[in-house]
C-alpha cells in the first residue's frame, strides 16, 4: 500500500452516518468508518464478486472450490476461443498482474501466479492485490494440481504473454489453452462501485440466502453484526430473552416473575436463579431456518434493547450556543478534564473487578452462585478495558490538536461551568457494593435520559457538548475536525453500552446486606513494612507506574504506531499488573494504585515531560531536535521502576520472589524488544 494511504480514513458523509444522536434502526455498524472491512467474503458485500471482473470483457466464478472458472464473456470483443471451448469448461490456470515488491524501483513489478487445483477463493485473494496496470490470465481445460503444464506448454504461454497479444495455443482432443491480456479493471465510476458495470444485487448475491439462514446461524455480534441477541420485553426488564424464540400468540409471554435468570442454558432446563420455573414460563423453542423463512414477520421490533411493536418519534436534541466551548482552548481544557476523569474511573473499575470474590475460570452452568460472581467481575473488567482505550483516544484527540499528552488521574469532579450541574464525587478505591455499581450506572448514563436543565451533566453529555463544539469550531482543521469527530462518537456509543452492562452487573449481584461476595474492602491503607506481602505490593505500584510510563511514550509518538505499541503495553498489564494484584490479593493486601512520582525527565519521543508534584508529571514541551534521547534511553527509562525490583527479588532467598522476578523481567525484555522495533520501525 502507499505510504501516503497508510494513514488515511474513511470518513462518512452523509447525514445519519455522523448523527451525533442515536438515531432509531440505524446502529454503529451502518456508519461508513464502523463497518467491518474483512474481505472473505466480507460482511457488506461478498468482495469475490467485486473481482469476478477484473479484465474487461470476461465474467469469472470465483466461488468454487474446484477452481476460477470463466463463468460468462463478451461474445463481441473477437476472443480466441469458440463458443463449444466455452461450453467445455474453461478454468483459470494462472493470473499475471502487478503486485507489490519492494525490491521493484516503482514497489510493484508484473508477476505471473501459477493456480492450477486451487480454489476459486484462494485466485481471489491474488487478484485482490493487483494494483492498476495491465493484467493477463491464463485459460485452459480442467486440471488438477498434479496435473500441471508439461515445461514445453509452460514456454509457450510465457512466449503469448511476451507477445502481448490474445492467444489460443490448441490442445489434442480438448479446449485450448487461452492467453488473454488487457487493464485491470477500474470498478469505481464518480467514486461509486459502477452501477453499469454490476447489477443491483450483483455484490450480495452470494452471502447466505435466504437472509434467514444467515440471520439464524449468526449471532453474538458476528455476520448478523446488528441482530438482536438478548432483548429485554418490558421497560425496565433484563436483557435476557432470545430474540429468535417462538412466539406462540401476539406477545410472547414472558417475563417470568422471578429475578433474572443466570443463563439461557438453566432457562432451557427451567431453572432460574436456582428456583424452579412454571413450564409455562421456560424458554420457548428458539425459532429454525424454517420458522424464520415462513414467519419472519412476527419478530418484532427492537429499540433500545427492549422488544416493542411501535416507535414513538423523538425528535433530536441539540444545545444552544451558551452550552458549547467556542474556543480550542476551552475544548483543549476539557479534553485534558476527561482523560483525567478516563483514568479514574478506569481504575475504579479495575479496583471494583477485583473486589469480587470470583474464580478466574467460567464455572459450570449450574453452579448458579459462582457463575453470576463470575459473569458481574468479567462485565466489569470489560468496561475497564474500553476506558483504558476511551483513555488512549482522548490523548490521540489532544496530540492531533497539537497538545501534549494528559496522564493525570483525577482526584475528583469539578464544577467546570460553575452552574452546580455535575455529578459531584471522590474518586476512591471502593469494591463492588451496591452503592459503587449505582455510582457505576449513573456516571455511564446516556445524556439523552438527563435533563440538562435540571439533572446533573454524566460523562456521556461531557463528550456530547465536546462533539457538537468542535463540530462549530473554527480554529480545527476540516480534516483534524473529522478524525476527531469519529473518535469522540465512538466514545459516545461505547458509554451507551456500559449503561447497560453495569445494570446487569447490579442483577448479578447479591442484594445488599450481603456482602459476603467481597474480598478487599473499601479505601485499603498500605500494608506494614513486616508484612509478607509488602513485596507484593511494592510490584503491583511499580507496574502500575511502568504502565504509565509506557503510555507516556505511546500518547508523546503521536497517533503513530499505536496498535503494536498498545499490544505490547497490555503485555506489561496482563503479565505484571494482573497477576502480581491477583496475588497480593490472595496474600492479604489490595491493590492500592499508587500515582508515582518522576524523578527525572521523561522522553516521550514527540513530548518531554520533566518532575512534578507528587504523583503527577510535569509540564509537557515539544521536544527540540537537540534533546533527542535514543530509543533504547526512553524505553528503558519507561521500564526502569520494574527492573529495579526484579534485579532485587532475583537475589532472594525467597523462591517465590525469584519466580515472580523471572517472570516479570521476561515480560519487561517483551515489553522492550516490541516498543524498539516499532520505534525504529517508524523512524526509518
Amino acid at each position: 500500500m502507499p505510504n501516503d494511504l497508510k494513514n488515511r480514513k474513511l470518513m462518512p458523509l452523509n447525514q445519519t452516518a455522523r448523527s451525533d444522536t442515536l438515531v432509531h434502526g440505524n446502529p454503529v455498524t451502518t456508519r461508513a468508518d464502523a463497518t467491518v472491512e474483512n474481505t472473505f467474503p466480507g460482511l457488506e458485500f461478498d468482495h469475490r464478486n467485486l473481482e469476478k471482473q477484473f479484465l474487461d470483457g470476461l465474467l469469472f466464478e470465483l466461488h468454487a472450490g474446484s477452481g476460477g472458472w470463466l463463468r460468462d464473456y463478451d461474445r463481441g470483443r473477437g476472443f480466441p476461443f469458440a463458443e463449444a471451448d466455452y461450453e467445455a469448461g474453461l478454468m483459470i490456470w494462472a493470473v499475471v498482474g502487478n503486485l507489490r515488491d519492494p525490491d521493484a524501483p516503482s514497489g510493484s513489478s508484473q508477476q505471473l501466479r501459477w493456480v492450477i487445483g486451487a480454489g476459486g477463493s484462494a485466485i481471489f485473494q491474488i487478484i485482490r492485490e493487483f494494483e492498476p496496470g495491465p493484467v493477463a490470465v491464463v485459460l485452459g481445460p480442467r486440471r488438477s494440481a498434479a496435473d500441471f503444464p508439461s515445461m514445453a506448454l509452460q514456454e509457450q504461454i510465457l512466449q503469448a504473454l511476451r507477445a502481448g497479444q490474445n492467444m489460443a495455443i490448441p490442445l489434442p482432443g480438448e479446449p485450448p489453452v487461452v492467453v488473454l491480456l488487457g487493464q485491470r479493471a477500474a470498478y469505481l465510476k464518480d467514486g461509486v462501485i459502477d452501477p453499469e458495470r454490476y447489477e443491483p444485487g450483483d455484490l450480495t448475491r452470494s452471502l447466505c440466502s435466504p437472509w434467514q439462514y444467515d440471520f439464524t446461524d449468526c449471532g453474538c455480534w458476528y455476520w448478523a453484526s446488528n441482530k438482536p441477541d438478548m432483548v429485554a420485553v418490558t421497560p425496565d426488564g433484563p436483557q435476557i430473552y432470545n430474540f429468535q424464540r417462538l412466539r406462540t400468540g401476539e406477545i410472547a409471554p414472558e417475563p417470568p416473575t422471578h429475578p433474572p435468570v443466570v443463563s439461557q442454558q438453566l432457562w432451557g432446563r427451567g431453572h432460574a436463579a436456582g428456583t424452579p420455573v412454571s413450564p409455562e414460563e421456560r424458554v420457548p423453542r428458539q425459532m429454525n431456518h424454517a420458522d424464520l423463512i415462513t414467519g419472519w414477520e412476527v419478530l418484532p421490533v427492537v429499540i433500545d434493547d427492549r422488544e416493542t411493536d411501535r416507535m414513538v418519534a423523538r425528535p433530536a436534541v441539540t444545545l444552544p450556543d451558551s452550552e458549547l466551548f467556542l474556543d480550542l482552548a476551552t475544548i483543549v481544557d476539557r479534553l485534558v478534564y476527561l482523560a483525567g476523569i478516563e483514568h479514574a474511573l478506569m481504575i475504579e473499575y479495575l479496583y471494583a473487578h477485583y473486589s469480587i470474590d470470583s474464580s478466574r475460570r467460567r464455572p459450570a452452568p449450574d453452579d448458579t452462585g459462582p457463575l453470576r460472581l463470575f459473569e458481574a467481575a468479567n462485565t466489569i473488567l470489560s468496561v475497564a478495558i474500553d476506558e483504558m482505550r476511551h483513555f488512549r483516544w482522548v490523548n490521540e484527540i489532544l496530540v492531533m490538536l497539537g497538545q501534549p499528552p494528559a496522564v493525570r488521574r483525577a482526584l475528583r469532579t469539578e464544577d467546570k461551568d460553575n452552574n452546580g450541574r455535575f455529578l459531584d464525587h471522590d474518586f476512591s478505591l471502593t469494591p463492588a457494593n451496591q452503592a459503587r455499581i449505582d455510582w457505576f450506572i449513573r456516571i455511564e448514563q446516556g445524556s439523552q435520559d438527563v435533563d440538562p436543565g435540571v439533572q446533573s451533566d454524566t460523562i456521556d453529555g461531557m463528550y456530547t457538548r465536546l462533539l457538537l463544539s468542535i463540530e462549530r469550531s473554527d480554529e480545527i482543521a476540516d480534516e483534524i475536525k473529522e478524525r476527531v469527530q469519529h473518535l469522540i462518537k465512538l466514545i459516545i456509543d461505547e458509554g451507551y453500552e456500559h449503561y447497560h452492562r453495569f445494570q446487569r452487573v447490579r442483577q448479578l449481584l447479591p442484594q445488599p446486606p450481603d456482602e459476603s461476595y467481597l474480598r478487599i474492602l473499601e479505601d485499603p491503607q498500605p500494608l506494614a513494612d513486616t508484612h509478607p506481602a509488602k513485596g507484593l505490593e511494592d510490584r503491583v505500584n511499580r507496574s502500575y507506574e511502568v504502565i504509565l510510563n509506557l503510555l507516556l511514550v505511546l500518547f508523546g509518538r503521536g497517533d503513530a504506531e499505536h496498535g503494536q505499541l498498545l499490544e505490547a503495553t497490555r503485555i506489561a498489564m496482563v503479565d505484571s499488573l494482573d497477576m502480581e494484584s491477583l496475588n497480593l490479593i490472595l496474600a492479604g493486601g489490595a491493590p492500592l494504585f499508587v500515582l508515582p512520582d518522576l524523578s527525572s525527565e521523561v522522553n516521550l519521543g514527540l513530548f518531554s515531560a520533566g518532575p512534578g508534584l507528587a504523583g503527577l508529571p510535569g509540564p509537557m514541551v515539544a521536544r527540540t531536535a537537540g534533546d533527542a534521547a535514543g530509543p533504547e534511553a526512553i524505553v528503558r527509562n519507561a521500564t526502569r521502576p520494574l527492573d529495579a525490583v526484579n534485579e532485587i527479588d532475583s537475589a532472594s532467598n525467597d523462591p517465590g520472589h525469584r519466580l515472580m522476578a523471572e517472570r516479570s523481567a521476561a515480560a519487561m525484555s517483551q515489553v522492550r524488544a516490541a516498543f524498539l522495533t516499532t520505534i525504529r520501525d517508524g523512524e526509518e
